[in-house]
């Protein structure tokens, strides 16, 4: 009888324990993808400042700099300034297929075993 509540309460002990195990486990797995998580977040963040950061830097050159108004009147817009002459390159189109080629494959004469 005392030897039956012996494996009873090992029993029990090795449950319980298994039950502990899991839970710190997943706890463990969920620290892990959570600093995965905030590391992501703080690479985000900090090239979101580095663009803050240009950003401010072309608001400022262009309440201060005629030129760089210009630029990006050029550059966003494609302005010209009178006299000017703009040269567009084109790429040419290639020409149609062969008639008779669709691009479907043809059936053979002869078929091999």
């Amino acid at each position: 009888m005392k030897r039956l509540y012996l494996v009873l309460a090992v029993g029990a002990a090795l449950v319980a324990l298994g039950v502990l195990s899991s839970v710190v486990t997943q706890g463990f797995s969920e620290v892990a993808s959570t600093q995965a998580e905030l590391r992501q977040l703080e690479q985000e963040r900090a090239q979101l400042e580095r663009h803050i950061d240009q950003l401010a830097a072309t608001i400022k050159a262009v309440k201060s700099d005629p030129k760089a108004v210009e630029s990006i009147a050029r550059y966003e817009l494609g302005w010209i300034r009178p006299g000017e002459k703009v040269i567009v390159l084109v790429e040419p189109t290639p020409p149609p297929p062969p008639p008779g080629l669709t691009g479907e494959e043809a059936e053979p004469i002869l078929r091999l075993p």
